[in-house]
């Protein structure tokens, strides 16, 4: 038997395809997103003006609530403010408490407003058949200790490609919704980037 030496050439082909193998695996280790993972509620919290449009949902809201006499016993105008919520859940998430806090700001800029923090669920509940509802507690409050004229809620839905955004303004007296505004948010993805459509 034999042995030939082997030439280095012999094994260039196979250190070729190694090379090769070695770059592919490399490239699908790497942090490029699908379009399906740019569709997160965080993506799309940060494709939109989140200022344009709750200052913009603060305006519309602030024009359709009832107007207050100056000279009244509810001279200011006071608003309970709830921190939006998950219609699924029902709960407050982190990353929505942005929404929240600009609402109040811009809701408390408006002449003649005060604004109050509420707590859902501590003091404000939506029933299994979304109707909401002022517990006894802030009831008492909205009516006697802080003269509150409506209680804003804010819901919101997050689907695939899409966001939905609610806000009503509850007369804490008499349940009745004195305004309601919408908000649908489209987004679409394409190379991993999430963008707002218009």
């Amino acid at each position: 038997m034999s042995i030939r030496p082997t030439s280095r050439s012999a094994y260039f082909p196979l250190a070729i395809v190694l090379l090769i193998g070695l770059l592919g695996l490399t490239a699908c280790g790497t942090t490029s997103r699908s379009d399906a993972q740019c569709l997160t509620f965080e993506d799309k919290l940060q494709a939109t003006d989140l200022t344009v449009l709750v200052s913009g949902m603060a305006t519309e809201l602030n024009t359709s609530l009832p107007k207050f006499d100056p000279n009244g016993p509810d001279e200011y105008g006071v608003l309970l403010v709830a921190d939006f919520v998950n219609v699924n859940t029902l709960k407050t998430e982190p990353n929505v408490l942005v929404m929240s806090e600009m609402m109040r700001s811009y809701l408390a800029r408006i002449p003649g407003k005060k604004v109050v923090q509420v707590e859902f669920g501590k003091d404000i509940r939506i029933s299994d058949t979304g109707i909401v509802s002022l517990t006894r507690k802030i009831g008492q409050a909205g009516n006697t200790k802080v003269g509150a004229s409506q209680v804003i809620v804010g819901t919101y839905l997050n689907l695939p490609n899409k966001l939905v955004i609610n806000v009503k303004a509850i007369d804490p007296s008499n349940q009745i919704i004195s305004a309601a505004i919408v908000r649908e948010l489209n987004y679409s993805c394409s190379g991993g980037k999430l963008r707002l459509d218009k």
